[in-house]
């Protein structure tokens, strides 16, 4: 405390405090859904209260976290392997048939720059989203405000700063389109 500061910097407002319960709720949920007898099948109607909304069946397997008040859509037939992160400070929207490998990072929130005693200073959220039959790769990052386009390939160990245009195979850090995809079914090439 500063001098001539009083209780004001003691009390939260209400709003913190809301914060604070949703964020207990959806911390106990997260941890429940991780518990490992859930099958992958059920876990993301378990996650329900924690922000995750789907569109039809998907497989969410455990060890993954949900963090932040908007939500997380999954389409139907998405995969969600073991050990991801969400922060979901903004939205975040998955695409049909996407493939999440295990660790992946999707991060919504970023600071703007503070003065030199604080350079993180305050929270922004932008929105990420996925297109449909995307395979994001094991321990990929995706930065805030991206856009990952249909049909892309995003290699292991990548960093996503910008959109990606659909049907190509992206890898780096930054990553960057390596090669072109054929948008038809294997059948057809």
């Amino acid at each position: 405390m500063t001098a001539g500061s009083g209780l004001r910097d003691w009390v939260h407002s209400s709003s913190d405090v809301v914060w604070a319960l949703v964020q207990m709720r959806q911390a106990t949920t997260v941890s429940l859904a991780n518990l490992p007898f859930w099958p992958a099948v059920l876990r993301a109607s378990i996650l329900r209260p924690a922000g995750l909304r789907t569109d039809g069946p998907c497989l969410v397997y455990g060890g993954s976290m949900i963090q932040g008040r908007e939500s997380l859509r999954l389409g139907t037939g998405v995969f969600v392997n073991f050990g991801c992160y969400f922060d979901t400070v903004a939205d975040i929207v998955i695409g049909d048939h996407v493939f999440v490998a295990d660790h992946v990072r999707i991060l919504t929130s970023t600071h703007d720059t503070g003065p030199s005693g604080q350079r993180a200073g305050a929270l922004q959220g932008q929105p990420v989203t996925i297109g449909r039959g995307a395979w994001i790769g094991s321990g990929v990052v995706v930065m805030p405000g991206v856009h990952i386009g249909a049909g892309c390939i995003i290699g292991a160990n990548s960093v996503v700063t910008r959109d990606c245009e659909p049907d190509g195979v992206y890898v780096g850090s930054p990553a960057r389109r390596r090669r072109d995809l054929s948008s038809r079914p294997a059948e057809q090439q």
